[in-house]
């Protein structure tokens, strides 16, 4: 993998579920599980001056990812209040305005992004001036840009979705998200002819499609595979998406194949779904079984 690096941008939070309260951000969860893959991640975000802001930092720092990139500012630290169903499936009330949203630009972000290979970040940023930080990170940028859409109501649009993907190069959507995509380019055709679709319409080279117990699919420079799901105790859904979407860019940046890739990603999503919170520490061991004995 030599030195590759990857940069993740955006929300550090907590979420708040039943059974505790446990450090997410879809970008942090990303920037944790690649840095528990070995790979060079770092994320790019920030936390308030109040008390869950410093446990953050400690907890980032516990994880082993480094913290010099997380600003601090005077918003309040991200909380996201996550209710589980009796599936495990998530519903969120993401809290505004807090300081994730107020991201700033420094030359010493500015110089580690240009000197990523990948630059990974959702759709959520774009509700207020993050948004701003990130377009202005990507002029001069050469590196691959992975984009992981989140349909949280309500901060998404389909203008805004449409504006973020002629961003990227690389899409992570879920099947929800995807459903509602067609409806509004009125889309009705065959999940492979879907996903070609979205790939040539945005100049993509990869689009990754999590469809949560019905596996996942990922068309790779034209090329299709899909795995189904690998059976385990479901405790909660929470990063299951992030873990699969790290599991994607390792192999991307090994140069996997298709199949090679949608397999391991969906052995890491499998596993978080199967532990609490969204970055318990990997079990390399148990993903490879997932990955040499199951179905």
């Amino acid at each position: 993998m030599g030195t590759k690096k990857v940069i993740c941008f955006g929300e550090v939070l907590w979420d708040a579920l039943p059974k505790g309260i446990y450090l997410g951000g879809s970008p942090l969860n990303v920037a944790l599980n690649l840095k528990n893959l070995g790979v060079d991640a770092k994320i790019i975000s920030a936390v308030g001056s109040d008390r869950l802001g410093a446990l953050a930092l400690k907890a980032v720092k516990y994880k082993g990812l480094d913290t010099d990139l997380i600003q601090v500012n005077d918003y309040p630290t991200g909380l996201t209040e996550v209710e589980i169903d009796e599936e495990g499936i998530p519903t969120y009330d993401i809290h505004e305005n807090t300081a994730w949203d107020y991201i700033g630009v420094t030359d010493e972000i500015k110089k580690e992004v240009l000197s990523s290979d990948f630059l990974m970040f959702g759709s959520l940023p774009f509700r207020n001036r993050t948004g701003d930080s990130i377009k202005e990170l990507l002029k001069g940028y050469k590196g691959k840009v992975v984009v992981d859409v989140n349909f949280r109501k309500p901060f998404y649009s389909e203008s805004l979705i449409d504006e973020i993907l002629h961003l990227a190069d690389i899409l992570k959507i879920n099947r929800v998200e995807f459903a509602e995509f067609l409806k509004w380019k009125n889309i009705e055709s065959t999940q492979e002819e879907a996903l070609t679709w979205i790939a040539n319409e945005y100049n993509l080279e990869t689009v990754m499609l999590s469809k949560g117990e019905k596996g996942a699919s990922i068309l790779h420079r034209g090329e299709l595979s899909s795995k189904g799901r690998y059976y385990v105790k479901v405790r909660d859904t929470v990063g299951a998406g992030d873990a699969f979407l790290a599991g994607a860019i390792h192999s991307l940046l090994k140069s996997k194949s298709a199949y090679e890739t949608v397999c391991f990603a969906n052995a890491l999503g499998a596993f978080v779904t199967s532990r609490n919170g969204a970055t318990p520490n990997l079990n390399m061991s148990k993903i490879d079984i997932y990955l040499k004995y199951g179905k």
